[in-house]
């Protein structure tokens, strides 16, 4: 099975083309999950754009996974495919309970930073975890990469999926797959582009071409129900 690429929605850092168009563009390029991510809109703001983009992609009879950040409410309204929590989120038990009391199989995500705190997020009952920034990134201006290595040590860590986020493009794609992580998340390698559905094209062509297999697939994440569109 090969790695996922996952790409994060941002208003401030997409092109020429709309936040949803270039969204479903990435899709139609190969993006295997889409996250729609806005920390400072109402939840209506959100759900509404959810809802944009679903139509979006039937239009172009693409299927990704779509995942929320942060917003357990919208995942249950939308019937979304999963949530991904951030560190002022609801703990990653809380929600894994909450699932489990509703009997919902969305998958439940978290970031870290660190191979103990993906350990415990594992414990929690995170189906994966988001890891970095591994490279020098534009959402994290002046804060020191992480690196491959401290990537690595993580992957190491846990049994669960591991998605390396921050400076990932066509050029170091290759040897952040070969950590054995089980994807990458991006946001301006292919949302800033002026084509995004090439740029996505593009980087999952590259990630093939690296010809390593992750140590957990993340098909493996969670029962997850697909899109109802």
């Amino acid at each position: 099975m090969t790695a996922v690429l996952h790409v994060l929605s941002d208003r401030t850092r997409n092109g020429a083309l709309p936040l949803v168009e270039a969204l479903a563009e990435a899709a139609a390029g190969g993006a295997d999950v889409l996250q729609v991510r806005d920390k400072k809109v109402p939840a209506s703001v959100t759900y509404d754009l959810v809802g944009e983009l679903r139509a979006s992609l039937a239009v172009r009879a693409c299927h990704p996974q779509l995942f929320v950040n942060d917003r357990v409410d919208i995942a249950i309204a939308a019937d979304l495919d999963g949530v991904h929590l951030a560190a002022k989120s609801l703990p990653v038990d809380t929600v894994h309970a909450l699932r489990k009391r509703l009997d919902l199989t969305f998958a439940v995500g978290c970031s870290v930073h660190a191979s103990d705190e993906a350990v415990a997020a594992e414990r929690a009952g995170a189906d994966y975890v988001t890891f970095g920034h591994v490279f020098p990134s534009a959402s994290h201006p002046g804060l020191p990469p992480q690196g491959l290595r401290a990537l690595e040590r993580v992957v190491e860590a846990v049994s669960i999926p591991v998605i390396a986020i921050g400076g990932i493009d066509e050029r170091n794609v290759r040897e952040v797959l070969a950590t054995g992580c089980s994807g990458i998340a991006v946001i301006g390698a292919v949302l800033a582009a002026d084509r995004p559905r090439d740029a996505a094209s593009r980087l999952k062509d590259a990630m093939a071409s690296a010809n390593v297999n992750p140590k957990v697939p993340f098909s493996t994440a969670t029962t997850r129900k697909g899109n109802r569109g």
